[in-house]
């Protein structure tokens, strides 16, 4: 399941977005993320965000995300892969374990 949830942070997403796309209760999730940010594979995302490693301005996935242009966390917090995420997403496609 945590793999899920990591695919799915590949677009931003709030807590109530990503539990009604996995059909999980939020509660659950939120041990789920706990876990993936204290091991480092998600983060906040918002403008500067350590998560996010680049300005809003220069992001790709910008116009997908909820937290797009804040300076400053946004009122719901929106969560996101931080590169170490997105690594084990692209090990896990390229059949390294």
């Amino acid at each position: 399941m945590l793999q899920k949830v990591l695919v799915e942070l590949e677009r931003p997403q709030t807590l109530a977005q990503l539990a009604a796309r996995l059909q999980v209760e939020a509660g659950v999730l939120w041990a789920m993320i706990e876990t993936l940010e204290k091991r480092g594979y998600v983060g906040l995302a918002y403008s500067e965000s350590t998560a996010c490693g680049t300005a809003c301005t220069a992001c790709s996935i910008k116009n997908l995300c909820p937290a797009s242009g804040s300076e400053t966390p946004p009122p719901t917090p929106v969560w996101r892969l931080t590169p170490k995420g997105r690594a084990s997403l692209q090990e896990r496609d390229q059949g390294v374990s």
